[in-house]
């Protein structure tokens, strides 16, 4: 809800997405949540400030750890330093860093080769994160763990589904080019949107290849061949082969938006999102063909 000076007219609400930039306001909600998770574990009263500056000097900044203060209290200090002396993109590294390390940096050995974990998991801190990013008007949202500048949340959950059922069937190469396409379009400080979009079609040719066994059918023969055992659409079908513009041959990677001298934010995000319900396609139907089994 808007607050009452802006309901009233009498303060201008904010009205664009933060994409090469960071207000106060979203760097200091980013450092509360910090706060909220290594000040007092819900009530537990334990602090993890020792354990995260550590880790975050050692394998983050790369500075020297035994410059550290030994306190919690000046670990925070030493950690809020840092943190409000980096770049807006800098800042989004550095988040990026603590929700993939957040387990790693708040688990505590305590017998027997066991182990005892913060009590917020990943999942919620995703959570917690994008929320956060998304009240204050950030560009970016997490998706598997990786920041991106993509904001609508069923064009998440579309390349967050896919990821997940590659990895689940093991198509690794799926997978991997469906990640590094979203760290592309979304890399500090300047994006690499022809590459990001090369990513996201080499997911399409990786899933092609692993139905078809073979790296020379193409698109046009694979999808006809599934036509034959599960119903496609021959205008959906048709759609497919003129979108991806699909080519196995010695040449490799083609398509005609690669050829334009200038890509946009637009269309590569268009195409990751794209190639990302095309490889949720495919995997939907290539399970009804028992494909995977």
């Amino acid at each position: 809800m808007k607050k009452f000076s802006e309901r009233i007219g009498a303060k201008e609400p904010r009205k664009f997405l933060q994409i090469d930039s960071m207000d106060n306001n979203l760097r200091n909600s980013l450092w509360n949540i910090l706060i909220d998770l290594y000040e007092d574990d819900h009530g537990n009263r334990k602090n993890y400030w020792i354990m995260v500056s550590k880790y975050v000097a050692q394998f983050f900044a790369k500075i020297p750890v035994d410059e550290l203060p030994f306190q919690n209290y000046e670990c925070r200090k030493w950690l809020k330093i840092f943190f409000y002396k980096l770049i807006w993109y800098e800042v989004y590294d550095f988040i990026e860093y603590i929700v993939n390390e957040h387990e790693n940096m708040t688990k505590e050995k305590f017998r027997y080769n066991q182990y005892s974990y913060h009590i917020v998991q990943k999942s919620e801190l995703l959570y917690i994160m994008n929320s956060i990013l998304d009240r204050e008007l950030s560009g970016y949202r997490f998706i598997s763990g990786i920041l991106s500048p993509i904001t609508d949340i069923v064009e998440i959950e579309s390349i967050e589904n896919a990821i997940r059922d590659a990895d689940a069937l093991k198509l690794i190469g799926v997978k991997e080019h469906i990640r590094t396409a979203i760290e592309l379009l979304g890399k500090r400080p300047q994006p690499d949107y022809r590459n990001a979009i090369k990513e996201a079609i080499s997911s399409v040719e990786s899933i092609v290849q692993v139905i078809s066994h073979s790296k020379s059918k193409g698109l046009s023969n694979i999808l006809n061949e599934i036509s034959k055992k599960t119903y496609v659409h021959p205008a959906l079908k048709e759609g497919f082969i003129k979108l991806y513009g699909y080519s196995s041959d010695e040449d490799g990677i083609r398509h005609a938006i690669l050829e334009q001298p200038n890509i946009s934010f637009a269309e590569a995000k268009y195409m990751i999102i794209s190639c990302s319900a095309f490889v949720n396609y495919l995997i939907d139907k290539g399970n009804q063909m028992g494909l995977f089994k």
